[in-house]
């Protein structure tokens, strides 16, 4: 039976730090099943959902700290379930899009309404960059969610509307598939 822990890793970004955990997870015999990896700042980040048999995934949480030590990361590791076991049943993927003038707290107004309603964040990657001429910083968001059956499209939609019109953010919601 598979069993699955989730490790997280950040440190200064350098060529090579991938390969190291990536080698790291494969000599103790187990797989990279699912991760996120991105530079942030001069920080590499990662979240990587790592499966094997119970003695690879034991052999990862036990020389995780290690590793990471050997490869100037800070590092952490949490025993999980199997993908979709947090899926809510009967829950729709949406996709939803932010684009704006980067301002304080667009992130936290959208996704205080979507936890209100109920609806999980399964993920979002948000973005700063500089508008082409001015250099203005211009702010984009982009999320996948699981809406509840039983949850009206057009509420979230509206609900996310106002917002955008009081945060001057153009959101667009949309069916995942």
């Amino acid at each position: 039976m598979d069993q699955y822990a989730v490790l997280t890793a950040v440190g200064p970004d350098r060529p090579g730090l991938v390969d190291v955990i990536s080698k790291f997870i494969l000599d103790a015999g187990c797989n990279i099943e699912d991760s996120r990896m991105a530079v942030l700042g001069g920080e590499c980040a990662m979240v990587i959902l790592v499966a094997g048999d119970v003695d690879g995934v034991s052999a990862v949480v036990d020389g995780v700290e290690a590793a990471g030590t050997a490869a100037g990361l800070v590092v952490g590791i949490k025993r999980t379930g199997p993908p979709g076991e947090g899926v809510s049943a009967g829950a729709i993927p949406y996709r939803v899009s932010a684009y704006s003038m980067d301002h304080p707290g667009i992130v936290q107004q959208v996704t205080h309404f979507l936890g209100e309603l109920g609806i999980n964040v399964r993920a979002l990657d948000t973005h700063v960059t500089s508008a082409p001429i001015t250099g203005q910083p211009l702010f984009s968001l982009n999320a996948v969610i699981d809406v509840p059956s039983g949850q009206s499209v057009r509420e979230l939609r509206r609900g996310l509307e106002e917002i955008g019109a009081v945060e001057n953010v153009d959101i667009e919601v949309k069916p995942a598939g």
